[in-house]
């Protein structure tokens, strides 16, 4: 759910009138200082005035102390510093927004791919529940293997059993409960 925010800060009443007095004093002093530059200042097509150095620039320390250019210089310097403070809360306002709402789609982004995630991982846990877990399939080998290994017996009102690996034998079941072994004697009578 995205967060709502609160409407740009605007500057309190005083603090508006005095940057507005400000900007005029600067643009009234800057005009004044251009006038005493010699030769005239030209203005590019964007209003700018050129060959006005940047204050603090290699150029604009080569200008002699009492050359007007210096003080167009820094006022330029000062109203630009002085606007970037007036602006700074709406611009970082701006920048808290774009933040808020870049954060929200990223952490929708997050949800989703997390999402995306835990399906596969249920698609997966659900592909391998019918499958036997490696402790049951080593009971499953165990068991079958005693199975294999359980040895013959004969049961009473049953035929006799014949014995793996002696051909020929076969267990039977005698009425006092016992087994014996005995070779199969209807083979010879009928081989006779």
């Amino acid at each position: 759910m995205p967060e709502v925010l609160p409407d740009p800060i605007v500057l309190p009443a005083p603090m508006r009138d005095a940057h507005r007095a400000t900007a005029r004093w600067a643009a009234d002093r800057f005009l004044k200082t251009l006038q005493r530059i010699v030769p005239a200042v030209v203005i590019d097509r964007w209003g700018q005035p050129t060959g006005i150095p940047i204050y603090g620039s290699p150029a604009f320390a080569a200008l002699p102390a009492g050359d007007p250019r210096r003080e167009a210089a820094l006022i330029t310097a000062a109203e630009a510093w002085r606007q970037e403070a007036e602006d700074a809360p709406l611009r970082i306002h701006c920048a808290l927004r774009t933040d808020l709402a870049l954060g929200e789609r990223a952490r929708a982004a997050w949800v989703a791919e997390d999402e995306a995630s835990w399906q596969r991982l249920v698609r997966d846990v659900r592909a391998w529940s019918n499958h036997p877990t490696a402790l049951e399939l080593a009971d499953q080998r165990t068991r079958a293997a005693k199975a294999a290994h359980r040895p013959v017996t004969a049961s009473p009102g049953w035929p006799p059993v014949a014995i793996p690996g002696q051909p020929g034998w076969h267990r039977h079941h005698l009425p006092d409960g016992r087994q014996a072994d005995l070779p199969d004697t209807t083979e010879l009578a009928e081989s006779a």
